[in-house]
């Protein structure tokens, strides 16, 4: 009888748990907010219409330097969001005007997307600098690159500020490091006058046969908003008689300015040549002046120069505040009997 208890007593002996216990461990990396860097910045004035915004047209020579754009033109930016907790915690990016969400950025493939379609600008993707332990160039275990297109809408109005945000998982945002201010839809404005006072362009007195000087100077100063550039155009009316006076100059009551008065303008210290006025035709297309036959409604350029030697989408250009001025000869012709007083100049101008 003993012997069997102690059987059963060693049986529970071995059958024992081990004791353990559990402690708790935790390691969480810090967050830092992802850093955004542009790659590349283009304008779509109206001539490329490359992803949907305004007609084809808007700015022909497709030439612009100031910081300011109008309603249906867009403004395409290449950047990087680079995130140390590394990409897959990129959430997203994102166009803001005034701190407003506006468009969402989308993630191209930078071995894919190699030339920017607006300009045709190589993009560097690799132009990003090293950030502790992410390197100096684009690294898809950091990096996202995203392609951000914004189209100016109709109701914006003044200076704004255009900027790109990336975000993380946490929803941590970068920096307005790339921020930008634009003026949108500024208002064109013009300041024309004499620079004697005169309320209209005058001529020495004259004879049939003799070419006679204005007294006087055209004045045209661009006062547009937002620091808008002008392409400027000029033609003039023919003039007419109302007096009733039995005018005829040379064949009919109407002195032709196209064949008898020229202008001459100069902006700053740029000079045209003497051509001549040309009359308005509104049937005529308003191209930008990509040479120097291109006409707008009839209406040549104001800096004219028929030799060559200049570039017309350049030197035909208003700056901000800027002011041109425009010289006028007049040849009568014989016979050419008369008081023209009834005639108009006409100014055209256009956003560059």
């Amino acid at each position: 009888m003993k012997k069997m208890v102690w059987a059963i007593v060693m049986a529970l002996l071995v059958a024992a748990p081990v004791m353990a216990a559990d402690f708790p461990v935790t390691a969480q990396p810090g967050n830092i907010p992802p850093r955004i860097y542009l790659i590349h910045k283009a304008v779509d004035v109206g001539l490329e219409d490359a992803f949907g915004g305004g007609e084809p047209g808007i700015n022909p020579a497709n030439y612009r330097t100031g910081m300011y754009a109008f309603t249906g033109e867009q403004i395409v930016e290449y950047v990087v969001v680079r995130d140390l907790n590394g990409a897959p915690d990129i959430s997203y990016a994102k166009v803001t005007v005034d701190g407003q969400t506006e468009a969402l950025c989308q993630e191209v493939d930078p071995d894919t997307l190699t030339t920017s379609p607006i300009d045709g600008a190589t993009l560097d993707w690799d132009d990003v600098p090293a950030w502790e332990t992410a390197p100096d160039h684009f690294d898809p275990n950091f990096d996202k690159a995203y392609q951000c297109v914004l189209t100016v809408e109709p109701q914006w109005y003044g200076p704004m500020t255009v900027n790109i945000d990336g975000y993380d998982q946490a929803g941590a945002v970068s920096t307005d490091g790339i921020s930008q201010q634009w003026y949108f839809n500024p208002a064109i404005s013009l300041n024309v006058r004499t620079n004697d006072g005169a309320p209209s362009i005058e001529f020495e007195p004259g004879v049939p046969g003799q070419t006679v000087m204005s007294t006087n100077k055209l004045l045209i100063t661009n006062n547009a908003e937002g620091g808008v550039a002008l392409w400027v155009w000029i033609s003039a009316d023919d003039l007419t008689d109302p007096t009733n006076s039995g005018a005829m100059c040379p064949v009919s009551n109407v002195l032709d300015v196209d064949e008898y008065m020229e202008y001459r303008a100069n902006i700053g210290t740029l000079f045209g040549e003497w051509v001549y006025i040309t009359n308005p035709d509104p049937t005529d297309d308003c191209t930008a002046p990509a040479a120097y036959e291109d006409t707008c409604e009839g209406a040549k350029t104001l800096i004219n120069y028929p030799a060559g030697g200049l570039n017309p989408t350049v030197d035909n250009v208003l700056g901000n505040g800027e002011t041109a001025e425009v010289q006028f000869r007049l040849t009568y012709p014989q016979p050419c009997t008369g008081s023209f007083t009834e005639g108009l100049i006409h100014i055209i101008v256009r956003a560059v």
